[in-house]
């Protein structure tokens, strides 16, 4: 029963740990099962994962995931983006050169290419809101937006009104004492 369990977490292993268990696997001095359960190692395929990356000249170390990318300028997304233009789009090459990550040099080189246009690499998040329109006639559009949403909720709160008094007017017991709003 006991190993039908699921772990809670992951199992990290130590580096010195995956590179004596690749080598015991590369020179088959023990079957793969020995190698599990000397290394204590929860699968065949992390084993082999080890050895594919030992074979590809790294080693098998856990990859650090960045939690968050750092903070990168106007000036800087337009050189990365001049960059990754120049060098015939090799967005990994930019990622590793100017520590971002391969989807953000993608992401800016594919808004300069729709725009033509340098501004549209500039960080417009929270800036639109409470803008006013530019020209007379979009100014006035906003206004009967804002009005006609105004009465609409009016007539809401009226017609709620309505039916609140309606309906306590169904519960009395003396009708005739009342008007009653009819629908």
């Amino acid at each position: 029963m006991a190993n039908l369990e699921r772990p809670v977490h992951n199992r990290r292993y130590p580096k010195k740990l995956k590179l004596r268990a690749v080598r015991d696997y590369r020179n088959h001095r023990l079957p793969t099962k020995e190698i599990l359960l000397k290394y204590d190692i929860r699968g065949l395929s992390q084993l082999r994962n080890w050895v594919i990356l030992y074979n590809n000249g790294k080693e098998p170390v856990r990859k650090r995931v960045r939690k968050m990318g750092r903070k990168v300028s106007y000036d800087e997304k337009i050189e990365i983006v001049k960059w990754v233009l120049k060098h015939n789009h090799d967005y990994k090459q930019a990622a590793q050169k100017f520590d971002i990550t391969y989807s953000r040099a993608y992401a800016w080189t594919q808004k300069y290419e729709q725009a033509n246009d340098w501004t549209a690499l500039k960080d417009r998040r929270g800036k639109t809101r409470g803008r006013q329109p530019a020209d007379r006639e979009k100014q006035l559009l906003k206004e009967i937006r804002d009005l006609k949403a105004k009465l609409r909720e009016r007539e809401v709160q009226i017609a709620f009104s309505k039916k609140l008094i309606e309906i306590s007017n169904q519960e009395m017991k003396r009708p005739n004492d009342i008007k009653r709003f009819k629908k």
